[in-house]
């Protein structure tokens, strides 16, 4: 996209995991699609870190974790992971406080809806490459 972020086109996608595998960022996983709330983070960095190499990082503040239903999020070295076991408690109000961005809820499988805090993207390059 705009931004350098890989951008997957659900229509197309045969599951076959080469993007997870090359990714040279690890940004991808194969999930279901009935997995609406997502994570569009994979940094641990702590929050003024992660925060100052992409706008959009998960900062651990934890809002998303205090207004979900119990057992449906969690955080986990500095990121917040979401038990899919729980699915059927995910709800999109859960993206509404986050102040980057990072949660983000798929209600259609190509394009992710950011909640009413998140700030404007202003990065203007691409991410730096993780090795």
């Amino acid at each position: 996209d705009k931004h350098g972020l890989p951008v997957v086109d659900a229509e197309k996608c045969t599951a076959c995991n080469d993007c997870v595998e090359i990714c040279p960022k690890g940004l991808f996983s194969i999930e279901a699609l009935s997995h609406k709330l997502w994570v569009a983070c994979r940094s641990r960095a702590d929050g003024n870190a992660a925060e100052a190499a992409c706008e959009v990082a998960c900062t651990a503040c934890g809002k998303c974790v205090a207004d979900a239903a119990p057992g449906l999020m969690k955080l986990n070295n500095n990121l917040v992971e979401i038990d899919y076991h729980w699915n059927e408690r995910a709800e999109r109000r859960l993206i509404d406080r986050c102040p980057t961005g990072a949660i983000v809820w798929f209600e259609n499988p190509n394009r992710a809806a950011r909640g009413h805090a998140a700030k404007k993207i202003l990065r203007d390059e691409a991410l730096p490459e993780i090795h």
